[in-house]
């Protein structure tokens, strides 16, 4: 077991409340208050972390900020492990314990792509696919984006009817912490590969289809059954960001979906978001409130 170290502690405490509130400064005495050290500590410790530029105090009014130091240090962090890293273990293990076909999702770049697989149902010799973040697709990082991101992507949608049911859609994901999306031969083309890929009209046509048929429920009923193409959770980065989602989908070889009840998707959901947790705790990621996201 690591011996405890109330030092690295009391440090990171400071950088956090400076962290978390970048337009304010602090007093000696307020740094004190707020993270529960007396002012002889405080002093050492904020007189320590100006020294090496973590911290800078201006020299009248005696407040401190985040330093430049900072900068170099974040940006050495960008280079080093992310969640993509962490994820062909943890899908795996999903994998085993649902029978599914498991996956992670990345969007960048407007680009939706599938960057990491598991599963016995799994081609792993077939191309990763890669779609456009266009409605309905991507929900699950939009659920948690902001105003000015969501209304640019229902922008884009193929068909005005996509965008009411999106609307209905995206506060469930949000309160449930995972997407469902149901199966439908539309939903279906759009992932094949080789001779069957649907060409760029063809995919603008299956979305526009897709999302008038509403491929996310607005609403999980245990009383109602379900056929289910994918249940899907999100890995938040460290600033809230949805970096990846986990997903747990039909195999390939099924072409009608998975039948399920109403309790048995919740039930895998919960499976889906621990697998998402995980990960978001691997990088130290955070979720953000439910209320603050989205539309």
């Amino acid at each position: 077991m690591a011996r405890p170290a109330p030092g690295a502690d009391r440090s990171v405490a400071v950088l956090e409340l400076l962290a978390d509130h970048p337009k304010d400064r602090f007093t000696l005495s307020e740094v004190a208050r707020r993270c529960g050290l007396n002012k002889a500590t405080a002093h050492a410790l904020l007189s320590a972390l100006t020294a090496h530029g973590i911290l800078l105090r201006h020299p009248e009014e005696k407040r401190y900020s985040l330093g430049p130091r900072l900068v170099a240090i974040g940006d050495a962090a960008l280079n080093g492990y992310t969640a993509i890293d962490f994820a062909p273990s943890v899908l795996g293990r999903l994998a085993a314990e649902t029978g599914l076909r498991t996956a992670a999702i990345r969007l960048e770049d407007d680009t939706i792509s599938v960057i990491a697989r598991a599963g016995a149902g799994a081609d792993l010799e077939a191309p990763l696919p890669r779609l456009p973040h266009i409605p309905p697709l991507g929900a699950l990082f939009m659920a948690w984006s902001d105003e000015p991101s969501t209304e640019a992507w229902l922008a884009r949608a193929p068909a005005s009817e996509v965008v009411g049911r999106l609307l209905e859609a995206l506060p469930t994901i949000r309160r449930l912490g995972f997407a469902v999306t149901l199966w439908s031969e539309d939903y279906h083309r759009l992932f094949a590969s080789g001779a069957d890929r649907p060409s760029h009209d063809e995919l603008r046509l299956l979305l526009a289809e897709v999302g008038r048929k509403g491929p996310l429920p607005a609403e999980v009923d245990t009383a109602t059954s379900y056929r289910v193409h994918d249940v899907a959770a999100p890995v938040f980065r460290a600033d809230g960001r949805v970096e990846l989602a986990v997903a747990a989908a039909t195999p390939p070889s099924r072409r009608d979906g998975i039948e399920m009840s109403g309790a048995e998707v919740l039930a895998l959901g919960k499976r889906v978001m621990g697998a998402a947790q995980e990960l978001t705790f691997a990088v130290h990621g955070r979720r953000p409130p439910t209320d603050a996201a989205g539309l």
